[in-house]
């Protein structure tokens, strides 16, 4: 559907600038804005390369799995079934990588943690709780720290690259909270089925 909707956007464009007589704008501003997107996506780079660098090391040095006990009990409230301490080193990671704002990095953990949770849902065509649960809360994360917003406005110079953090903190904790909410009620009402 997408390729439909930036098809038409393309087309509308090219179409514009025939009618308009600004062809050649069209050719400049396609150029320009190609040049940026490049320049962008390597900064970015950049930035996810080192998040997941320090997750990976994080994770080897066992800081992690500490890190995963002193929140035991926020994770237990989410997965009270869950026992695997791998899985639930997972589901920090991926929890921690959205809470600094590094969403794209987190894509890796939430894959990995899936992957742990559907072995042991036994690839069941149904979804079990702690998946749903794992994918709603992973999804209702807003960075509470956004490291990637900060990035992107000092690249653009904003004179308060961080007016978004606290803004941010308080749509995390909001959405974060109804998310739990809405899947600890549905799993109670599945009990009642």
């Amino acid at each position: 559907m997408m390729n439909y909707i930036w098809a038409a956007i393309l087309l509308a464009s090219v179409v514009y600038a025939c009618f308009s007589g600004n062809l050649a704008s069209l050719g400049d501003a396609l150029t320009e804005s190609s040049a940026e997107a490049v320049e962008f996506v390597i900064g970015m780079c950049g930035i996810m390369a080192m998040w997941s660098g320090l997750m990976e090391i994080a994770e080897r040095t066992g800081l992690i799995n500490k890190l995963s006990v002193a929140l035991l009990p926020f994770t237990k409230l989410l997965f009270p079934r869950q026992k695997d301490p791998e899985t639930l080193s997972s589901i920090i990671m991926s929890f921690m990588a959205n809470i600094f704002g590094a969403g794209n990095s987190s894509t890796i953990f939430a894959l990995r943690t899936m992957e742990k949770l559907d072995n042991e849902n036994r690839h069941s065509s149904v979804a079990s709780n702690d998946m749903c649960t794992f994918a709603v809360v992973n999804m209702a994360f807003a960075p509470i720290f956004p490291v990637m917003a900060v990035q992107i406005r000092t690249d653009a110079g904003s004179c308060d690259p961080y007016s978004t953090v606290l803004p941010s903190a308080v749509t995390a904790v909001a959405t974060i909270t109804v998310s739990i909410i809405a899947c600890k009620y549905f799993e109670k009402k599945d009990k009642r089925l």
